[in-house]
């Protein structure tokens, strides 16, 4: 799949496999310069337009992060394009088939993905009530995380995949698309309209629970709740609740220092509240 392998230890003590890109995704993207011309740019302005992530819209629970992370080459990045391009949501594994890195996620036999394992891990305790075991969140992992006939959906806040945060990895400087020279400019110049419309969605299909992963984005998550959150459990976890919708915002998966323990207490405390 032309990709290197990194092993991490997760939280129970097993391991999981984290991908690394063998080559690089910057380069320039002009008409001049990208092997995909004018229809790059069309694509990269179709999917700050429509796209939102993956999953059911009509389900209860929704995930929210900031953007998609991306470590793969530009070619798979423009089928990705092509693929979640019309629409708001698609299948997290079906419609993704033209990113072999993406899909190995999905695959029989694969680990748990670092970021998905907590959020699967709150989603089966809400369903049942106790802790689940590993392979429980794998196997939910594989046929059910992201689905187009979920009980949950997975969106994110910003529509154009990154490698990090740093202005040195953006990637789309030469695209051509207004606003997006720098990163900088790119959030200053969509994150607004995005905060709305995503405020706007969670008004049109009133989940149950909204849960916004990364506490960096508090005054983010707090624009598009429209209500103050309260710290439940400090530095671990935010609520609010308005009109059958509870909010709630935890660190980032990834996150220095959580413990199962801290994620089984966010977990409880949520379903006490919801």
């Amino acid at each position: 799949m032309g990709r290197a392998e990194r092993f991490d230890r997760n939280w129970r003590g097993d391991f999981c496999i984290s991908l690394v890109a063998l080559k690089p995704l910057k380069c320039t993207m002009n008409n001049n310069q990208s092997p995909f011309g004018g229809d790059f740019k069309g694509l990269i302005q179709e999917r700050i337009k429509n796209f939102w992530g993956y999953g059911n819209l009509d389900s209860e629970v929704w995930f929210v992060g900031m953007e998609e992370g991306y470590n793969e080459t530009n070619e798979i990045l423009f089928e990705r394009f092509k693929a979640t391009a019309h629409k708001a949501v698609f299948d997290i594994y079906d419609d993704l088939k033209v990113d072999p890195g993406h899909v190995y996620w999905f695959e029989d036999n694969a680990p748990t993905q670092p970021t998905y394992r907590p959020l699967i891990y709150i989603q089966l305790y809400l369903q049942t009530g106790k802790e689940p075991t590993l392979e429980e969140i794998r196997q939910y992992q594989i046929k059910q995380f992201g689905r187009s006939n979920s009980d949950h959906t997975v969106l994110e806040l910003m529509p154009l995949p990154s490698k990090s945060i740093k202005e040195s990895d953006w990637l789309y400087t030469d695209s051509d698309v207004e606003g997006l020279s720098t990163r900088k400019e790119y959030l200053a110049t969509y994150k607004p309209q995005r905060v709305r419309e995503l405020h706007a969605l969670i008004q049109q299909y009133k989940p149950k629970l909204v849960l916004f992963y990364s506490r960096t984005y508090l005054p983010d998550w707090q624009q598009i709740a429209s209500i103050p959150f309260v710290e439940t459990i400090p530095k671990k976890l935010h609520t609010a609740k308005d009109h059958g919708t509870l909010y709630a915002v935890v660190p980032h998966a990834t996150s220095f220092g959580m413990s199962k323990n801290d994620w089984k207490a966010i977990a409880e405390t949520i379903a006490s509240s919801l």
